[in-house]
């Protein structure tokens, strides 16, 4: 199963993965995870840790979806 990237660099998770995963429209998050052998890895995140990500991020943090799409596409070292 294979999605494009947007221009923003989002992609949509596909429903049966939602739907998998028990992820609900404005109420759920994600957690990426790099595998040593270059794999991602996305799991549900826990209540606390959706309710940080939630959170307004610092002026000039790099969210951390972004840096592993970065990191894919080698623009972070």
């Amino acid at each position: 199963m294979s999605n494009r990237l947007t221009i923003k660099g989002q992609v949509t998770i596909p429903k049966e993965i939602r739907d998998f995963l028990g992820l609900t429209e404005g109420a759920s998050a994600v957690n990426f995870e790099i595998a040593e052998d270059g794999s991602v890895r996305v799991t549900r995140a826990q209540a606390e840790a959706a309710a940080r990500s939630a959170r307004a991020p610092r002026a000039g943090a790099v969210a951390p979806c972004d840096r592993i799409l970065g990191l894919l596409a080698g623009s972070y070292i």
